[in-house]
């Protein structure tokens, strides 16, 4: 098991933070590497909603599960596969928007623990540039509606 820590600062509300980013078909504009996404479940997001998805760097889909769902406080995406992984993420109102911060817990299984390692230093970069863009768009939504 290995988190990977991430935080920065969106311009808008814990609400619309929450909303947008909770519903992971949203990753693909804000993930480069977010290859597809379908949601699984009918209904709105909540706890048990699933999605298929597909990272480029990941050689089949996932299927990928909200686990816990606190409106517009946290929620935590869960998936397994060779790398199984569990997304939490936190947010807080601050003085100019919403701190976001996440922890990405990646356990591997099987042959993926030998490329575990590289992986993990990729993630961390990874990770530090998926919250410049999510500030990004974050910023730009919110700029369209005022």
């Amino acid at each position: 098991m290995t988190v990977i820590r991430s935080s920065v600062v969106v311009p808008c509300t814990p609400e619309e933070a929450f909303d947008y980013l909770v519903d992971v078909r949203h990753e693909r504009e804000w993930n480069p590497d977010m290859a597809s996404v379908e949601k699984l479940t009918d209904g709105p997001v909540g706890i048990g909603t699933r999605y298929r998805a597909k990272w480029r760097s990941a050689p089949t889909s996932l299927v990928v599960e909200t686990i816990a769902y606190d409106r517009p406080r946290s929620w935590s995406h869960h998936n397994g596969g060779p790398l199984e992984v569990t997304l939490t993420a936190r947010l807080t109102p601050v003085d100019g928007g919403t701190r976001l911060d996440t922890e990405f817990d990646a356990t591997p299984h099987g042959a993926f623990r030998l490329l575990f390692p590289l992986f993990v230093r990729k993630m961390r970069k990874v990770e530090s540039a998926n919250m410049g863009h999510i500030r990004e768009i974050l910023g730009r939504r919110t700029a369209d509606r005022a």
